[in-house]
């Protein structure tokens, strides 16, 4: 089945996935944006939109490699979860910027 559904997660201070959401659709693909202020956040916005019948999340550059391990474990195997990286001498720069 072609990707039709995909769920981005963005993290900040103060975000609240029952406000801070939005979803970009066309008669294809559905991309939902989604905005939470932790990990534990996450792992319950992933498994709702799992249920819901997303296809793949990623995580914003605010979540390492094993905070998206972590919401992978909480999913079924079937849902692919990426989060978005950046190269060592940008990861420099974004360890500032989430200080």
């Amino acid at each position: 089945m072609p990707l039709s559904r995909f769920t981005y997660i963005v993290k900040a201070p103060g975000y609240s996935p029952d406000v801070h959401r939005a979803m970009l659709t066309s008669e294809h693909f559905t991309t939902t944006i989604i905005g939470v202020a932790d990990l534990a956040c996450a792992i319950r916005v992933a498994q709702e939109q799992a249920r819901s019948g997303t296809q793949l999340i990623e995580l914003c550059g605010g979540f390492t490699q094993a905070q998206a391990r972590e919401v992978r474990l909480q999913l079924p195997s079937t849902i692919p979860v990426g989060a978005v990286a950046y190269t060592p001498e940008e990861e420099a720069q974004m360890a500032r910027l989430f200080a």
